[in-house]
């Protein structure tokens, strides 16, 4: 009952300031200046890109803003949220307006601070508002809800913690058997290893044997045929003497005749 006589009582100063704005939008201009420049320099580029450039435009959106935010709180429908909104544009608009540090004289700087003082109450019911659940689960609350507790962690990690262990026992089992079966593998195996590599041993001599008869053959066969050529050049080179020597001696008579 309280809420639903507080809420549109809330509003409607919101909803009246949001009709003026759209009404007179003129006269905000110098403020919406103010405003939206302090906002440009503070809030990121993606962000104040939504700002629009037009004063007037500005102020006829945030007016907007207020009348409909105004409406969904007063007739209840996402109060928390409407709440919210208009915070969001009334805590800029309550600082250029009421900024009584900039008054030219004592009667404009308490009107301003009477201002300013009752915009800060109407802030502080906005919060209310937007923090009040009308007796429903908050966020928090049902975040810690849909948690699993601490019992139900300590179940998970043990649980996780006997799975770990009982992998790693399968695993050391594994690795055991596995070296179990090689060395008795290759237990078994040894003397027929042993044998294989007496053979190929073997072969292998035999075959360096084989080889070196060979060679020497080869070796043999090409030595004698080197000492028979050796022996015909030596033949031919004597009969090439021997005809030179008469073909000398047959010159060396012609010369003496006719001489």
């Amino acid at each position: 009952m309280i809420r639903t006589l507080a809420r549109p009582l809330l509003a409607s100063a919101f909803a009246v300031d949001g009709v003026q704005m759209l009404l007179n939008s003129s006269e905000y201009t110098e403020n919406a200046k103010t405003v939206t420049g302090t906002l440009r320099g503070v809030l990121p580029p993606n962000v104040s890109g939504f700002i629009p450039n037009d004063p007037e435009t500005a102020v006829r959106a945030a007016g907007t803003t207020k009348v409909v935010a105004s409406a969904m709180l007063g007739m209840g429908k996402s109060p928390r949220l409407a709440a919210t909104t208009l915070t969001a544009i009334q805590i800029p608009t309550t600082v250029v307006r009421h900024s009584f540090w900039n008054a030219k004289d004592d009667n404009d700087k308490k009107n301003k601070q009477r201002g300013i003082i009752s915009d800060l109450a109407l802030l502080g019911a906005l919060a209310l508002t937007a923090a009040d659940t009308a007796g429903k689960p908050g966020l928090t609350w049902r975040a810690k809800k849909a948690l699993p507790g601490k019992s139900e962690q300590e179940k998970m990690a043990a649980n996780a913690q006997e799975q770990a262990q009982s992998l790693l026992t399968k695993a050391k089992d594994s690795a055991s058997q596995a070296q179990s079966a090689v060395s008795d593998y290759v237990d078994d195996h040894s003397d027929e290893w042993k044998d294989m590599v007496s053979n190929f041993r073997d072969q292998a001599a035999d075959y360096a044997d084989k080889a070196s008869g060979v060679a020497s053959a080869y070796f043999e066969e090409a030595s004698d045929a080197a000492q028979e050529k050796g022996k015909k050049a030596q033949k031919q080179a004597k009969k090439a003497q021997k005809k030179a020597q008469k073909r000398a001696k047959k010159a060396a008579k012609k010369n003496s005749i006719f001489g």
